[in-house]
Parts: C-alpha cells; structure tokens; sequence
C-alpha cells in the first residue's frame, strides 16, 4: 500500500497462494503475486491465483474466501453487495456475496458458510463461440477442485482460450473482458450470453470498468492506450495516450537508474532463457483505478502513473523498483 504522490509505502507484504500450495510449471511464476484488489470498508481485498484474502488496513491477512473453480484469477470488482471475479484459466466470470468473503473474518479463520457464488461459462455457449470463430470447450468437472487443473502455459494457448480477464457491471447487466480474441461480452440482461464489441485495440487488452451507462474504460496492453468502448455506438476511442508519458518514454530509452530497465540490456542478458519461456517486457500496461478526481494506470518495471480525471492530464508517478518481471496488476484507491 502506497501514499499517493509521495510514493511512501504504508505496507507491504508478499502475496503467495498457499491452500493449496502451487507447485508452478512456468518458471517466471504464472501463479505468483496479488491480482485484483478492491476496498470494503476498513477492509481490503486481494486476489491470489485461487483465493481472495481479506486484510486489515495493515496488510495482515484475517481471513480468506476460495472456491475449486476459482483459478488463474485475475482482476477482481466491486459493486455494490457482490464481488466480480475473472476466473481466467477455467474461461469463467463469477459473482460472489460480498457479505461470504468478509465472513471469513468473523468465522476467525474457519472456512465461511457455503455461499450462493454464481458462474458464467461462455466457451460453452455456441452462438458466443461462432461469432469469435473459437471452438466450444466445456468444463465437465465443475464439482471438482479446479484450483490446480489449468496451471500449464499449453492451456491458454489453446484454440477454445479466451482469456477471460476482467468483469464488471452496468447496473445489473454483467460484462466480460475476453483479452485472446479482443472482445466484450455481456454475460447476464436480457436474452442470452452476447459479443456486444470486439475491436483490434481490445486484443491482449486488461481491466474493464464502466464509468456511465454504456461507456467502459479500458487498458490497451499492447498499444499503451487508455480506452474508452462505446457499447452502445460500438466505437473504441483514445483517452490517454500512455506510451507518451515521460516516465514512459525514460523507460523506452532506457533511462531512470539502475539502467537495468533497458530492453536491450535485458534482452542481451536473457537471451538464452527466453527461447524456453515468454518474455517479460518494460512498458506492459494493467491495472486500472478511476474515482471523480483520479485515474491510475499500472505497469512495468513496477509503477503506478496517475492522471487528472477530467483534463486526462499526467500527474506523475510512484515508482516500486527497476526489475521489469515486477509488474502491476491490480489497483484499488483506499481513501
């Protein structure tokens, strides 16, 4: 947790998954570190690979809420009474009781009370699958602990993967991020499940969260764009060019100290390891926070850029180190 614009850490903690324990086939840790996290309260949300783990304002972890299909979770959202969860190595969004998560506090540790927790499967709705030319694929074990199942990077490679990243909500209507084919699609409303966009821009795109009636921002990992998606016109348009921020064109040139940030620094370095294994890159924008006076955007090496809500103005940038395997996923605005 950081203080914004000082930068100075107010806490911190590793975020491992431990119940069970992740014996992890990719070797730059596909399950390590927190992912999404949102605020409740006095209480703060942080999402492993397969848990949500409950924490005081300090960090410290005073319960925690899972499911055996909750796995390769990645962003997580809150709105209003529920908790929107991407569910990205089973290609499910899930809707799980706020009031289930933090009971895990007042059970003082003990496993909460079954909850209601809602599943969308959209590679088993064929009409989805047609429109995104991706074969159907189900999930015959839902019953099961899914937790551990998917780990292997061969699993999201296949055809069927979707990449289901994020989810939130336009009132009651639900919304998926599906980052593979570059696609929204509303989950729950009227009718079945529908591809309401699908953009080039949205392809290996990150988070997703409506800021009006019809109108959600957007990520653009790949083209280090903020985006605004018209669901309604079905337009995807720049908000803020992120790639040109000094922090970012300091990160380009290899700037900033230890000069260890430098693409081709770290590629002379790695070479060898990364015909094995996918490569870390600099400059991989995630992670979204957005309330009436702030937006803040993530990436890596590890840093938090802020910007003014109405003018899209750059503010400046808390920075967390200069390794560019450190990466931010998930933002939250505690205050």
């Amino acid at each position: 947790m950081a203080e914004w614009p000082s930068g100075r850490l107010l806490a911190e903690r590793p975020v491992v998954p431990a119940d069970p324990p992740v014996d992890d086939p990719n070797p730059r840790g596909n399950s390590r570190g927190g992912r999404g996290v949102v605020v409740a309260g006095d209480a703060i949300v942080i999402a492993n690979y397969h848990t949500l783990e409950v924490c005081d304002r300090d960090l410290k972890v005073t319960g925690t809420f899972s499911h055996g299909n909750l796995a390769g979770i990645h962003e997580i959202m809150r709105r209003g009474e529920r908790l929107l969860v991407a569910s990205t190595a089973v290609n499910a969004a899930a809707e799980v009781p706020l009031e289930a998560v933090l009971g895990a506090v007042a059970a003082a540790g003990m496993p909460p009370a079954p909850a209601a927790v809602r599943f969308w499967w959209p590679t088993e709705e064929p009409a989805v699958c047609e429109r995104l030319g991706v074969p159907a694929t189900s999930y015959p074990h839902k019953q099961a602990d899914n937790r551990l199942r998917y780990l292997e990077l061969h699993n999201r490679g296949q055809a069927g993967h979707l990449h289901l990243n994020a989810v939130d909500a336009d009132g009651e209507q639900v919304y998926a991020l599906l980052n593979k084919p570059g696609a929204i699609l509303r989950l729950s409303g009227p009718g079945s499940m529908e591809v309401v966009l699908r953009h080039p821009l949205l392809e290996g795109a990150h988070n997703l969260e409506f800021v009006g009636p019809g109108r959600a921002w957007v990520v653009g990992t790949r083209s280090g764009l903020l985006l605004e998606c018209d669901l309604v016109g079905g337009t995807v348009r720049p908000l803020i060019d992120l790639a040109a921020t000094p922090f970012a064109r300091e990160v380009a040139r290899g700037g900033g100290e230890p000069r260890t940030w430098s693409w081709l620094r770290w590629l002379q370095r790695e070479r060898a390891p990364m015909a094995a294994e996918p490569a870390a890159r600099p400059l991989f924008w995630r992670g979204l926070a957005v309330n009436a006076d702030w937006i803040f955007v993530g990436t890596s090496p590890a840093a938090i850029l802020g910007f003014d809500r109405r003018s899209f103005a750059y503010q400046g940038v808390v920075r967390f180190g200069a390794n560019v395997r450190e990466i931010v996923h998930g933002i939250a605005i505690a205050a």
